[in-house]
């Protein structure tokens, strides 16, 4: 059953015991002490005054017991939204493999968390490829860039290649593969 139509039970229930509340009195209010005063011979109350009566004591109580129903109603039927949201919350990138907990009643957010799952499902299987990516890109990049390295810190020191327009290239490259060095150690703590 849906939530929409709990609610509509429930509230229709609770409307429905209010009326049934209320019939009752006006039958009391209005029949019967017309009957006891027709019999005791008394003249009969104003009709506004037999208003203001029905009203005050009895008005009043059905609309607080409607909307103390009605808040309890609700605050049992948002408790699996709060309930969701709260689990919702507890996710995060390193703890994807964790699932929100379904009701199993086949209600609205039973299929809202069976649909959150699998998003979160694929959530997890990207972040596994990405970090797959760049560990291979890392490795990849790794060797290359140390056997750069050495060979321009080896050209730096050999005195025959060693010219000042020849070192300023040599040591433009070397900052580059620094640079580049740099970017792959800081992406590392990524992967992890």
């Amino acid at each position: 059953m849906t939530i929409r139509n709990r609610l509509t039970f429930w509230l229709g229930g609770i409307l429905l015991v209010s009326l049934a509340a209320m019939a009752g009195v006006l039958h009391y209010e209005w029949v019967e002490q017309q009957q006891r005063m027709a019999e005791q011979k008394l003249a009969p109350e104003p009709a506004w005054e037999e208003v203001g009566e029905i009203v005050l004591f009895y008005g009043v109580p059905a609309a607080l017991f409607m909307l103390v129903g009605s808040w309890w109603l609700l605050r049992k039927s948002l408790a699996p939204v709060i309930a969701l949201t709260r689990a919702a919350e507890r996710i995060h990138v390193h703890n994807l493999r964790e699932r929100l907990p379904r009701t199993g009643n086949g209600d609205e957010l039973d299929r809202l968390t069976e649909v959150f799952n699998s998003m979160i499902t694929r959530l997890d299987e990207s972040f596994v490829h990405i970090r797959e990516f760049t560990l291979h890109a890392s490795h990849e990049l790794k060797t290359p860039l140390t056997v750069m390295r050495s060979e321009i810190e080896t050209a730096l020191r050999d005195p025959a290649t060693a010219g000042p327009i020849h070192g300023c290239y040599v040591c433009a490259d070397l900052h580059r593969t620094c640079v580049i060095c740099n970017i792959e150690h800081r992406c590392s703590p990524l992967i992890v």
